[in-house]
């Protein structure tokens, strides 16, 4: 890979590291792929437009690689020492690591989450020779990561927030997690995976969490996760660990309102915890793995669910509520032959992001009101809305009036009863699936108008009752045929 330092500073406006020259110096006389899927790209990102507040961030940060998904790769030198970020091609802008020898030794264990990573099973002769030849380096080179003072969170810093790293809440004393007793009802299930189920749904804040990461994974969970957009989950995972975190700052279920620690970011919840295929501690009944399955189908048939799919794979599912109070939930499903679990929280999945579904063109709020008069709207999602929706109901209030009340962080399915096939209908259609749109029928209906992003959109402003009855005509009739086209989705 070619690199001359002299022209990377032209490039760049300002001096390339020290250690970066080094390593790219070594690196020139491989060639692209060896030590993963990357090109030396030094480009200057001041006075740039193309990612959110690239006005603000770009002055104090300049790209050194770029990624085949046309992700660049940066050096955000707002905080010292400069931290490694993402700057995403579908515009998500995240911290890789919080410094640049942090990232160096990433590589070298295959921990980015990026494409530089190469699975180790998948390596060509002379992509392990050059990862190879990377360690000694390192270690002839005496590569040794910084002490920093927390973490920097470079989606906050793009949405608004001041550059500043955050630290994790002191470890010392911390015990670790017992098993709860609220799980003795769950026959046979391991008592790590009881602590781990004891910990989902907390704040990453949280002690005991914390201490679990950092002996687990080597490093403390994300205090933060800023809300720059495309940016609602963080993965804290390792090579050697037989589990993985999920992490998000947007969980859609009303126990787990957003944890705002400033006003960019948020302190996401562990959302999920998954195990892993090395995972060989029992999960129900004293055992793991496909010997679960006859176990599940024996003692508890009426959570296990069985099916075939197009290829004529056997797909298995089964779900066991845990925390009635934390709304968590054990998954197990296989497909593809392979058994997978997780503990996580149960959530709805979003029709209208909150900013949709104040506009009346997403039809989120007519829609709302369709399955009202239908009885499908699940009321326990609306507390001290009664009145509105008993108004509603009569049609002397208008949905858009839930919306702003009731609908502050979206349309969820969840905010719909389980009537047969209706949560995933409405999922599909929302999400212009199985060849049928809300936004196509609105369109159809009302007509269509450039919108502000340059797509079309519904000439729709209000919601008055004069055009419920045909609009929610067609509502009714694409559900009928996607029942009668999808019976398997009814049981």
């Amino acid at each position: 890979m070619d690199f001359d330092v002299a022209a990377w500073e032209k490039e760049i406006g300002r001096p390339v590291p020290a250690l970066m020259a080094k390593f790219f110096t070594w690196l020139a006389p491989y060639e692209y792929g060896d030590l993963g899927y990357f090109e030396l790209a030094p480009e200057n990102l001041a006075g740039g437009d193309a990612w959110e507040g690239m006005e603000r961030w770009g002055a104090s940060t300049w790209a050194f690689l770029s990624l085949p998904d046309g992700s660049l790769v940066g050096l955000c030198e707002a905080v010292e020492p400069p931290a490694v970020v993402l700057i995403g091609s579908e515009g998500e802008l995240r911290t890789l690591a919080d410094s640049f020898e942090a990232f160096l030794l990433a590589i070298d264990a295959g921990e980015t989450e990026t494409e530089i990573d190469l699975p180790d099973d998948e390596r060509e002769e002379e992509q392990v020779a050059a990862r190879k030849a990377f360690t000694s380096w390192l270690n002839k080179s005496k590569i040794a990561a910084p002490a920093v003072s927390g973490q920097f969170d470079f989606s906050a810093y793009a949405a608004g927030d001041p550059p500043e790293r955050r630290a994790a809440p002191s470890q010392q004393g911390a015990a670790p997690a017992m098993a709860p007793g609220y799980l003795d009802h769950i026959e046979g299930m391991g008592e790590r995976l009881k602590m781990l189920s004891s910990l989902v749904g907390r704040t990453a804040a949280d002690p005991q969490l914390c201490a679990l990461a950092e002996e687990v994974f080597g490093k403390a969970p994300p205090q933060s996760i800023g809300n720059a957009k495309r940016d609602d989950t963080i993965w804290l995972t390792a090579k050697k660990a037989d589990i993985s975190f999920l992490f998000s700052r947007k969980v859609l279920n009303p126990n787990y309102a957003p944890v705002q620690i400033s006003s960019k970011a948020i302190c996401p919840f562990l959302d999920s915890v998954f195990l892993g295929d090395a995972y060989s501690e029992p999960v129900l009944f004293g055992v793991h793995g496909d010997a679960l399955w006859d176990a599940i189908a024996l003692k508890l048939p009426q959570h296990y669910k069985e099916t075939v799919d197009e290829d004529g794979e056997v797909e298995k599912e089964c779900t066991l509520a845990l925390d009635g109070a934390r709304d968590t939930e054990l998954k197990l499903w296989m497909n593809n032959g392979r058994t997978n679990a997780c503990v996580q929280i149960r959530q709805g999945r979003e029709l209208a992001s909150p900013e949709a579904a104040k506009q009346h063109n997403s039809g989120a709020g007519l829609f709302v009101q369709w399955a009202l008069e239908n009885s499908w709207l699940e009321r326990s999602m609306f507390p001290g809305q009664d009145a509105l929706i008993d108004a509603m109901r009569s049609r002397q209030a208008r949905p858009s009036q839930l919306v702003q009340l009731g609908l502050t962080r979206g349309l969820w399915d969840t905010h719909l009863t389980d009537e047969a096939g209706l949560r995933q209908f409405a999922y599909i259609y929302f999400h212009h699936m199985d060849g049928i749109w809300i936004n196509a029928d609105l369109k159809a209906m009302f007509g269509k108008r450039q919108g502000q992003y340059g797509h079309d959109e519904p000439v729709l402003d209000d919601d008055p009752v004069e055009i419920y009855d045909a609009l929610f005509s067609v509502f009714t009739k694409q559900f009928a045929a996607w029942k009668q086209a999808n019976p398997q989705e009814l049981a």
